[in-house]
């Protein structure tokens, strides 16, 4: 099961079931949120991301509202629409907009799956504002994706799993470089909720924790998770600001290959968690 293998995909041809469970679409003309901490100066449309994960064996992605984004998702709604079978998407919705029970449902057979709070240096939200929201999506079995600094992990996991929720935390868990999963506090409740059976950790951007360091957590992950709860992705097009990376598709699927020697594991990483979870 060599990774990254090149494959060609006929017209029409069902695509290939590897999921890439953390990505991002977007071109540049997009507005903003008011308080985007980054702006892209680049385009990373949706018709890329397809083409560079097939060109790698990767048939399926879920889309991630990014945060520079806000909460206009309307790109990637249009890419829901137009890759049924190869999308699903997880947004950032506002709590200060009422959204009606047709929207949701509208969400709900475009493909949503889930979603995303990508909160990473913002306030933690007032989950009280959320009630209706959060009440859609455990209705709907929808993950809540918690995008936050590893510190912030004891205090928001007990209020989403105590509601029953299920919660996806991206990067190898979030933990501080600077520490190391050995040493964070937050990475240490992040394996010790692994006994819930609700929370699924993506093993994707290893430049953000630091390679070496998400190698380290790479065992650890699966020693608690197992890969029943663990996911792949590539976090394309590899976006942030202020980290020193130098990453590509291919490199990411070969770092994952090295780190879970195991092939019914990564089968598992790869198709079954992600398909389950978000109904491909």
């Amino acid at each position: 099961m060599a990774l990254a293998a090149a494959t060609t995909r006929s017209a029409g041809a069902t695509p290939s079931p590897w999921v890439d469970a953390h990505t991002h679409a977007f071109v540049r003309g997009l507005k903003l949120a008011v308080d985007a901490r980054y702006t892209p100066d680049y385009d990373a449309s949706w018709q890329t991301l397809l083409a560079l994960a097939e060109a790698n064996g990767v048939g399926r992605a879920v889309l991630l509202q990014p945060s520079f984004l806000g909460y206009d998702n309307s790109y990637l709604f249009g890419a829901l629409k137009a890759e049924p079978q190869r999308f699903r998407g997880a947004p950032w919705i506002s709590p200060s907009v009422e959204t009606s029970p047709a929207e949701w449902e509208e969400m709900a057979r475009i493909g949503v799956r889930g979603l995303r709070f990508p909160i990473y240096g913002l306030p933690t939200p007032q989950w009280s504002a959320y009630g209706d929201m959060l009440g859609e999506a455990l209705k709907r079995d929808w993950p809540i994706h918690l995008y936050v600094e590893s510190k912030r992990l004891p205090e928001m996991l007990p209020v989403l799993l105590d509601g029953g929720h299920k919660v996806v935390i991206p990067h190898y868990g979030m933990f501080d470089r600077t520490l190391g999963p050995a040493r964070d506090p937050g990475f240490k409740v992040l394996l010790e909720s692994a006994r819930t059976g609700r929370v699924f950790v993506v093993m994707c951007g290893a430049y953000r924790v630091g390679p070496e360091r998400a190698r380290m957590a790479a065992p650890m992950l699966l020693d608690a998770f197992g890969p029943e709860h663990l996911m792949w992705a590539s976090d394309w097009p590899h976006t942030d600001t202020g980290l020193n990376r130098v990453t590509t598709y291919p490199v990411t699927l070969k770092t994952f290959e090295d780190w879970v020697p195991d092939e019914a594991a990564r089968q598992t990483i790869l198709v079954d968690t992600p398909s389950k979870l978000y109904g491909f």
